[in-house]
């Protein structure tokens, strides 16, 4: 019989995600439903018979929190992960809707940091055409996808995501018990007590919300390895951006006028180049494989301003030549939603009245696209 210490730690670290809250539970309801269920007899137990009391009691308490910790998934992760992430925010603005709150967004950011949802959006394609072989695209989640192949052709691989998701459900366990504890404080009042449950309690939540999403990653992650050794490199065609004759040419870039109302006239934003300093332009950004020049827009004026900015219209496509190279960007009329920080911390950006916005361009195609704008504004 061989001894694996992986799954022995997964393992052990499942069994105490039930022990261990369902003790902690125990204790704290001791003399309140110890009595309740077993009466006088509860005051005599002592020795053999009152470990054995104890330790079903946790077992059987511990299966109720992990039922209870298991809507925390449903209710909270997945409503935070599916809403909260920058693309989302993309996808809203998109549709012309509004951000998420606040709140949600800095949970998101905390847990999840910045392109979260880059892994998953190349792995749900492969899954969709893995499964179509038996027309049954939706029938799995691409994370349960990811670990299925994985028992199947990696077992090894697949230790180290469980360890993930063994932690996770863990510190989920804990977040129901932590979450009473700190009420029955606030209800009796022991002020002295509340603070220290409240920062367990939020680090038990972190923790779990981390490590679930450190597992669907890792899985994502392991896949795409696997997938990029077994492919030929010869067979990978990268994404031509040459431009072609007409208007039938795709867009290499893609950018935005972005304006906000402020009295007493509009303002537009302007960021520096990034291989310039001195050079002031309108965000834009190069096509990413797989992105189309609306979110593309989206995403860059992001990036380089840190503004979240919604499309209202198109505005024209405009070709210039850069180092020898044709550019191709398709603009969009945006309007400024919420500011924050800029991925790029070093470039600055500034918003400014349309005369001076046009002074302190310095490509004269900039110029063009802030009276296109001005001009699409003025029929709106």
């Amino acid at each position: 019989m061989n001894f694996e210490p992986q799954k022995f730690f997964i393992g052990l670290v499942d069994f105490f995600s039930i022990l261990l809250p369902g003790a902690v539970l125990a204790y704290l309801l001791r003399d309140t439903a110890g009595p309740w269920i077993l009466g006088s007899r509860y005051w005599r137990l002592q020795g053999t018979e009152a470990w054995v009391v104890l330790l079903l009691a946790s077992y059987l308490l511990g299966h109720f929190l992990f039922l209870i910790g298991s809507l925390l998934d449903d209710y909270v992760y997945d409503p935070v992960r599916r809403g909260a992430t920058d693309k989302q925010q993309m996808t809203r603005l998109l549709k012309r809707g509004q951000l998420s709150p606040r709140l949600l967004r800095w949970l998101a950011h905390v847990c999840f940091k910045r392109h979260a949802d880059d892994a998953v959006d190349r792995i749900a394609p492969m899954k969709e055409d893995y499964l179509q072989r038996i027309k049954a695209p939706g029938a799995v989640n691409s994370f349960q996808w990811c670990k299925a192949r994985l028992a199947l052709e990696h077992p090894d691989a697949l230790a180290a995501i469980n360890r993930f998701e063994a932690d996770s459900k863990f510190f989920r366990s804990f977040v129901p018990v932590l979450a009473g504890w700190f009420g029955i404080a606030l209800y009796r009042t022991k002020w002295g007590l509340a603070p220290g449950l409240l920062a367990a309690l939020a680090l038990a939540f972190w923790r779990y919300m981390e490590q679930r999403f450190k597992s669907t990653q890792q899985a994502y992650w392991t896949i795409l390895t696997l997938e990029a050794a077994t492919r030929d490199p010869q067979s990978v065609v990268e994404p031509s951006h040459s431009l072609d004759s007409g208007e039938a040419a795709r867009p290499t870039h893609a950018g935005g006028v972005v304006f906000r109302e402020r009295s007493p006239e509009r303002e537009y934003l302007l960021t520096e180049a990034s291989k310039d300093p001195g050079t002031w332009v309108l965000p834009k950004g190069h096509i990413e494989p797989g992105e189309d020049a609306p979110r593309c827009a989206i995403r860059e004026v992001r990036e380089e301003t840190g503004v979240w900015a919604r499309i209202l219209r198109e505005l024209e496509v405009i070709e210039y030549t850069v180092e020898g190279k044709k550019v191709r960007v398709r603009f969009y009329l945006m309007e400024g939603v919420e500011e924050g920080r800029p991925e790029d911390r070093d470039r600055r950006h500034v918003w400014l009245p349309l005369a001076e916005a046009l002074d302190k361009v310095t490509h004269p195609e900039n110029r063009e696209v802030l009276n296109l704008a001005l001009r699409a504004l003025m029929t709106q």
